[in-house]
């Protein structure tokens, strides 16, 4: 009959070989409970927001049976089980795209996120807001420059816009492209919204539905 301290290191030993130490690639710690948390740090400890392409060992330590630390991306689907806890261990390969990982219990609540790539570009330190001036009059709707010209296309990013509202019955709409702001119908005077574009399309207008103001759309990149 073998000794109980003999039994007991195998029994461990099957464990580790079940966690699957030994994996390969830039070590990634995940963690599920108590409680209602889940995270994901990189090997120093800070929550990862991004990272490079490449090959991780991605260790979970799951310290809930009503939980558990589900990672999916391109070309990745990793989980642990929700009754079970204890620390496992993937070889994961990421590759440039957008990564989640969930409780699959409570995917609503306990999630989070990061890219996987190039990290996007910094914006111009000191780079100012776009300039645009928006004008409705009982006639007419119009989005232009601060110099009077035409607005063709737009940058994502931030944007100054000041309103001009010469209708007590038309009120000045933009919506779209991350925006969403008026003046209201009964508004005269002029106003300034601080905005952020994002890609998509920016549409102006007018809030009176008669007669109809044609306003316009203005492409966002």
């Amino acid at each position: 009959m073998r000794p109980p301290l003999f039994l007991a290191a195998l029994a461990l030993g099957a464990l580790l070989l079940a966690g699957g130490v030994g994996a390969a690639g830039t070590p990634l710690s995940g963690s599920v409970g108590p409680g209602f948390t889940i995270g994901l740090a990189d090997a120093g400890g800070a929550r990862v927001t991004r990272l490079d392409a490449g090959t991780y060992a991605l260790t979970v330590r799951d310290v809930s049976d009503e939980h558990n630390f589900h990672l999916r991306g391109p070309g990745v689907n990793a989980a642990t089980e929700i009754e079970e806890q204890g620390t496992k261990t993937f070889e994961v390969t990421l590759v440039d795209g957008q990564y989640t990982f969930v409780c699959d219990a409570h995917a609503g609540t306990m999630k989070g996120g990061f890219t996987v790539g190039a990290a996007p570009p910094t914006p111009p330190a000191g780079a100012s807001p776009t300039k645009l001036v928006l004008t409705v009059t009982g006639k007419a709707v119009r989005l232009m420059t601060p110099s009077g010209g035409a607005v063709k296309a737009l940058k994502a990013g931030p944007a100054v816009v000041t309103v001009r509202d010469r209708s007590a019955a038309r009120g000045a709409r933009l919506a779209g492209a991350g925006v969403s702001k008026t003046t209201g119908l009964k508004f005269v005077g002029t106003t300034t919204w601080k905005v952020k574009l994002t890609a998509g399309t920016l549409a102006y207008g007018s809030d009176a539905r008669k007669p109809v103001l044609k306003g316009g759309r203005v492409p966002v990149s």
